[in-house]
């Protein structure tokens, strides 16, 4: 069975070298067809990476965001609750120890407060931004330290400033004249250790404390962010369960104060746009794929024409109607498969090239993706339109009677 299969490609083959011009004029719809395909394939493609890359940099995919619902709808009207329960230092350090899948973490909350600074007789104006770990990775620090190694669990009085608020605080003198002075903030006095790099030129002036130093009431007035990243996307909602889980178990019926976003919400639904964008344009572009592939079955009804001779010859020394059939089939299929891999080059040969147009006009970083997915589905269409549209000639050229066919000769 395989043997005769591979010799029907052969000869297959064989024919379609011999007729080359013919073949190429009998593929034009399926090269159009595919080409027309694989280009649009190819700009959904990078249009659906470019939005994933768009959402990545803003906020990360792999985060997790649990927030305190401080309010709640009565007629139609957002009103504060009377009691609701936040996140505490403690217990953001007991699920954190034990929580799987995290490759970073943070607590924190914002205030901006009026602060006192040891050797100013004025007060300023500050943001107070407390953290349950040490500030990101992306924080650079100018001068001091970021913190004692124990500054968060053994509860330290130390605050690092941003650049701004030191340069109100130092005035004329030297930056690092303001490490070891005394801030007060939140009824604490904080010894400043440490001062880092303003992220934007309109950054405020900036303090970071440890938020092991609030008092539940001060947890109240601003009730704690919570946020975890995890390496891999795909464990964002292994992550989110242990979340929920852990909330249940330590608020009891209180845990829904608590509301746990991410972002791969807004991946799938994305993910879900372009797959329904990409249905409808495949199936528009379809049409003329089916247009190719029944020029290939009007091909091939004149060739069983123009070979009744040879038909019935080889039906003459003992052929069988599966063999004639098999013959046909692998030209149909071979003759698309053709027709398909030079519209697979054109199309993406086309998307490479329309590619400067876009960025010109649009002035972003778009590119053309051309997946693995692509190519199947290129594949797939290839032997579908050789199967559905070579079966008819097949089947008509194994019902020659091998008499009839050799005195048309």
């Amino acid at each position: 069975m395989i043997r005769n299969t591979l010799q029907s490609f052969a000869l297959a083959l064989q024919n379609i070298r011999s007729n080359l011009f013919h073949t190429l004029l009998s593929v034009l719809g399926i090269v159009i067809g595919v080409a027309a395909l694989v280009a649009t394939f190819s700009l959904i493609d990078g249009l659906e990476k470019f939005a994933r890359d768009q959402i990545a940099s803003n906020t990360s995919v792999n985060a997790i965001v649990v927030e305190t619902q401080t309010d709640k709808m009565i007629n139609n009207l957002s009103v504060r609750k009377d009691t609701f329960q936040v996140i505490d230092y403690d217990r953001y350090v007991k699920f954190r120890t034990n929580a799987p899948y995290i490759t970073r973490a943070s607590l924190h909350n914002d205030f901006t407060r009026e602060v006192n600074v040891s050797n100013r007789d004025s007060s300023l104006g500050a943001m107070l931004r407390c953290l349950g770990e040490k500030p990101p990775s992306d924080t650079i620090l100018t001068h001091g330290i970021l913190f004692s190694p124990d500054a968060f669990t053994a509860r330290k009085r130390e605050t690092v400033i941003n650049t701004h608020l030191a340069k109100l605080i130092a005035g004329n003198q030297p930056l690092e004249s303001v490490l070891g002075q005394t801030l007060t903030a939140l009824g604490h006095s904080l010894q400043i250790v440490g001062i880092v790099k303003d992220k934007k030129p309109e950054t405020p002036p900036v303090a970071y404390l440890p938020i092991s130093l609030l008092s539940d009431q001060d947890l109240h007035r601003s009730p704690p962010t919570l946020l975890f990243e995890v390496g891999k996307t795909e464990e964002v909602p292994l992550l989110k369960a242990e979340l929920e889980k852990w909330l249940k178990a330590e608020y009891a019926q209180q845990y829904s104060d608590f509301t746990i976003m991410s972002q791969d919400f807004w991946i799938d639904q994305t993910s879900k746009g372009f797959l329904i964008f990409r249905i409808i344009m495949g199936l528009i572009i379809g049409i003329s794929v089916v247009v190719g592939g029944v020029g290939v079955m009007n091909v091939l009804l004149i060739s069983v024409n123009e070979r009744t001779a040879e038909i019935g010859l080889r039906k003459a020394v003992g052929a069988k109607k599966g063999d004639i059939r098999r013959l046909f089939l692998a030209e149909s299929i071979t003759v698309s498969a053709f027709g398909s891999m030079v519209g697979l080059l054109l199309g993406a040969g086309f998307a490479m090239a329309v590619i400067p147009v876009i960025r010109f006009f649009a002035d972003v970083p778009f590119n053309a993706v051309l997946t693995w997915n692509t190519f199947f589905i290129i594949c797939f269409v290839a032997v579908i339109i050789g199967i559905i549209f070579g079966t008819y000639p097949a089947v008509k050229a194994a019902k020659l009677d091998p008499v009839e066919a050799l005195r048309r000769e």
